[in-house]
């Protein structure tokens, strides 16, 4: 009998001891900040769909206008999750496809909207009438502004996703950060329930 008390007074103290461990492993890993966070993400990865930006790049130094040429600087925005897509001034087919399934996407973030954004930067032109009209009928709600082309390729070009491949531009929507860095990068192989479900995932985490 006393055998089998003992056995079983080991066995109690052996999972208070796990479980112990498993609590300031937690404690350890446990992100302190927001980069931690989402280095930890990185690294973890088994629930992103979306294609990871290496390494994040910030978009605050891009010499970006509103639709008054006035200066938009991020700093200025309100802290917000951003689907960013970038563009000349016709955005056709595919363009136009990749607005859709965004716009899709930010209608189904329910309870989390309110913190979501989506952006239009015409490259280099001005939108064409024909192209203004059709945002304004079918994205109401997209924040439209312009941006260089140079030097938007220039600073995906210290990434491992460029602006370019080949002699093509690719047709990508970035995921961008409350602070305006760029974390993910979607096309139109991505189903929108997927980057919902990135999205949903990082606001879960986020403070804001």
């Amino acid at each position: 009998m006393e055998n089998n008390n003992t056995r079983a007074q080991w066995q109690v103290w052996f999972m208070i001891t796990m479980l112990g461990g498993v609590i300031a492993l937690g404690f350890l890993i446990y992100p302190k900040n927001e980069d931690q966070r989402n280095n930890l993400l990185a690294k973890l990865g088994t629930t992103n769909h979306g294609n990871f930006v290496v390494p994040p790049i910030s978009i605050r130094d891009l010499n970006l206008k509103n639709s008054e040429s006035e200066p938009w600087d991020f700093s200025d925005q309100k802290p917000k999750w951003r689907l960013v897509i970038a563009g000349d001034r016709e955005c056709q087919d595919q363009c136009r496809k990749l607005l859709y399934l965004t716009r899709q996407v930010h209608i189904s973030l329910g309870k989390y909207s309110r913190r979501f954004e989506r952006l239009y930067i015409s490259l280099d032109q001005n939108l064409s009438t024909e192209a203004m009209d059709f945002l304004k009928l079918n994205h109401p709600f997209l924040k439209l502004i312009y941006g260089n082309e140079t030097e938007f390729e220039a600073m995906l070009s210290k990434t491992d996703t460029p602006f370019y491949e080949g002699s093509f531009k690719t047709n990508r929507a970035y995921l961008v950060d409350q602070k305006g860095l760029i974390m993910m990068s979607y096309d139109l192989s991505h189903k929108g329930t997927e980057i919902i479900e990135d999205i949903e995932h990082l606001m879960k985490y986020s403070a804001q």
